[in-house]
């Protein structure tokens, strides 16, 4: 049993405690798991003294990285069947309405199981379980169990709550001719809201286990699909939008025209930034800092001061000072709806997994681990909680997948860079106001290095 066997680690520290199977780290009055055999994780997840929410939550989001499903629900099933000697009866209904609710928060929150055989299977044991649970015990989450298992069973999701919107969304900013579109002609703002409303939609789909084990760095095979497609969707579109921003620059002959380009991919950016869709600002300022853009000297020098003004905070915004702290800032006091860049949080979860071992010199699941990959992934997921208020422009909408699709590649955009401002000795680096410092390209790299195969 968990409480038993307890004895200080450090004599010196009165924060760190285990119980022979489990190691507690307290932050104050804050309980926090560190490290522990399966049975004592397993078990702490269903106390019957303590709801531990935060734990149950990381234990639910990770628990794949040392138990397969199959396990875990025998493991839960026989915690429910069984308790040890050493617990009084009176704790025995408590201990089994705690199994019940983690099955419930399970199936209906954290359920990723891929339909096939072996969902099916684990399906219809938990269904055997719910049905003779209904006898053993005198609660209603048993029934609502089993109407979780059902949806489960019949191919639905859980059934989601939008968080209804307090606002009406803005009337759409069109231009005069929706059939005949030009990049200059089409409002700042408006490309910056259908940017956002499709980005949204691909970020939306995003699920949490295509976060864990470095899912997006792994290759399909012939008999299973590309892992974490949503991830590798957003990370493709991304490399599209950067590679797009440079080939409406570099599609404009005259200098004046190309200027007046970087001056309306400013303001969209700009506006980005106000929806707090950073992963497009991202995405424009790399297509600014790619080689062949930044070394146009004599086009950066005919942007306006108003437009360098506006790019010079959006840069500061995402330098990688301090590991990025004025991006991760605003992070922590964004409000959803948000679309975040997903490349810095996917350098984030590589750093956990790849700097911290599995499991403790003692042999214990190195739980904190867990914790650290999960704050992460529900950071993300906290993002997703609004909707953004605006209203989509198919016409707006197709112009810009079909634009993105067809942007050309780094190689292509090098030659006509230098076809517009041919190289010399003379040359200089453009204007102060734009500094490259590597920002947030560098974790776009490392993001999506795999889809470059």
């Amino acid at each position: 049993m968990v409480e038993q066997g307890k004895k200080d680690m450090d004599s010196n520290s009165d924060h760190i405690e285990t119980h022979e199977e489990i190691i507690y780290d307290h932050n104050g009055s804050i309980e926090i798991v560190k490290a522990g055999t399966l049975g004592a994780l397993v078990e702490n997840l269903t106390r019957h003294d303590k709801l531990d929410a935060f734990f149950n939550r990381t234990f639910l989001t990770t628990y794949k990285y040392f138990i397969s499903t199959s396990a875990l629900i025998d493991l839960l099933i026989a915690r429910f069947d069984s308790l040890p000697s050493s617990e009084a009866d009176a704790t025995r209904p408590l201990v089994r309405v705690r199994v019940i609710n983690i099955f419930k928060q399970w199936l209906e929150h954290f359920w990723t199981e891929p339909k096939g055989p072996e969902t099916d299977d684990n399906l219809l044991k938990l269904r055997e379980f719910a049905s003779r649970a209904t006898a053993a015990t005198e609660t209603s989450a048993v029934a609502q169990l089993l109407g979780i298992i059902q949806r489960r069973m019949a191919g639905m999701s859980r059934m989601k709550i939008s968080r209804p919107s307090i606002s009406n969304p803005p009337k759409p900013i069109l231009p005069r001719k929706l059939d005949k579109l030009l990049f200059l002609k089409i409002d700042a703002k408006e490309l910056a809201r259908q940017l956002t409303i499709m980005e949204a939609h691909m970020f939306s789909k995003i699920q949490p286990n295509e976060l864990l084990n470095k899912a997006w760095q792994k290759k399909e095979s012939f008999t299973t699909p590309a892992p974490a497609p949503n991830i590798r969707a957003l990370i493709r579109y991304s490399n599209q939008l950067s590679n797009w921003v440079g080939a409406l620059i570099l599609a404009e002959s005259d200098i004046k025209k190309r200027a007046q380009v970087i001056g309306h991919l400013v303001n969209i950016a700009n506006i980005c930034h106000e929806l707090q869709n950073y992963s497009a600002v991202v995405s424009i300022l790399s297509g600014f800092q790619s080689a062949p853009i930044y070394r146009l000297t004599r086009t950066w020098a005919m942007v306006t001061e108003k437009s360098c003004n506006i790019l010079r905070p959006l840069q500061a915004l995402t330098s990688s000072t301090q590991n990025y702290s004025n991006y991760r800032g605003a992070l922590r006091i964004a409000v959803p709806p948000c679309i975040p860049f997903l490349g810095l949080y996917l350098k984030d979860l590589t750093f956990i997994e790849d700097g911290n071992q599995p499991l403790t010199p003692e042999g214990l699941i190195n739980f904190h681990k867990y914790t650290m990959l999960a704050a992460s992934v529900h950071e993300i997921q906290r993002f997703k909680e609004a909707q953004y208020c605006l209203h989509a422009v198919p016409e707006l909408q197709e112009y810009i997948a079909s634009r993105l699709q067809s942007a050309t590649g780094l190689d292509e955009m090098w030659d006509r860079s230098c076809e517009l401002e041919p190289r010399g000795r003379g040359e200089t680096r453009p204007r102060d106001f734009y500094t490259p410092t590597g920002g947030m390209t560098t974790s776009m790299v490392v993001a999506c290095m795999v889809l470059d195969d």
